[in-house]
């Protein structure tokens, strides 16, 4: 069984998680990709566009869209996965390198820009462990 039933509980989850990080210290990491990143996601279909809509070291660190109003922007860098496995993904449970090379993950773009995530992201998922245990169905 999925663990998002339908695509507003993907994008109440994942898409909520973030929207925390939008004000969060760990946000500016996305200032270190250059430019928007778009998650698109499969059972359910959705789409998450991380967009760095401020300039770096301001509030919001960057900007979320979704669905249809990501279509407008050009990304940098995509990812593309089931959805349960971007949820253990964001839960630290799949590692970045492995899920590519397994092909749970697909990336295009510039690998060298998804790379400079790398070393944030163990701050993060700690922020996603705790965001979905208050988040009812997750």
């Amino acid at each position: 069984m999925p663990i998002f039933a339908d695509t507003q509980r993907l994008y109440g989850t994942i898409g909520g998680f973030f929207e925390t990080l939008t004000t969060a210290e760990e946000g500016q990491l996305i200032h270190r990709v250059g430019g928007p990143v778009l998650f698109v996601y499969h059972r359910p279909e959705g789409r998450i566009l991380w967009n760095p809509c401020p300039p770096p070291g301001s509030w919001p660190a960057f900007c979320v869209s979704y669905g249809e109003e990501s279509a407008s922007v050009t990304p940098l860098l995509t990812f593309e996965q089931d959805a349960d496995t971007a949820h253990r993904f964001w839960l630290g449970e799949i590692d970045l390198a492995q899920a590519l090379a397994r092909q749970q993950l697909r990336a295009i773009g510039s690998l060298s820009r998804a790379m400079k995530l790398l070393p944030h992201l163990d701050a993060v998922y700690p922020r996603y462990a705790a965001f979905v245990g208050g988040v009812a169905g997750a």
